[in-house]
């Protein structure tokens, strides 16, 4: 079993839009289901998939959306790649305040900078997925 570069690509945005992603350890197969906790609503819709988990797969791993501490430290680390210093002083303020992660998403999107951050988190969010994947002895080119 072996995930492709195109697999990592599209299981880091599924995370990023708040999805919990269940690998087969026996296949290169992935299933998607909303990230459910915390959250308050209809779980009917994932029924099926969760089910299917439950009785075709002997064994999965499930990769959840990074800590909001190593979110918050993308968006740090981001602030290094912006190579205007007034925008810069902008984002450090920005995550300085009260709700940073609202506040830094309509910094950055509203910016000319929205198309490497959005690059930016993509590839951190996939270098999270490799990490995982590693760790749980999963390969991938």
């Amino acid at each position: 079993m072996k995930l492709s570069a195109e697999q990592i690509h599209d299981i880091a945005g599924e995370l990023i839009c708040g999805m919990k992603v269940y690998i087969n350890r026996d296949k290169p197969e992935y299933v998607t289901i909303l990230d459910w906790d915390g959250m308050y609503g209809d779980t009917e819709f994932w029924e099926e998939e969760m089910e299917r988990i439950q009785k075709e797969w002997s064994h999965f791993v499930v990769l959840e959306k990074l800590e909001s501490w190593e979110s918050f430290n993308i968006m740090k680390y981001f602030i290094d790649e912006v190579d205007d210093e007034k925008m810069q002083q902008v984002l450090i303020n920005t995550l300085n305040r009260r709700s940073p992660f609202a506040n830094f998403k309509a910094q950055v999107e509203s910016s000319d900078f929205r198309e490497q951050w959005f690059n930016f988190r993509q590839l951190k969010y996939e270098e999270h997925v490799r990490q995982q994947l590693e760790f749980e002895d999963i390969e991938f080119e």
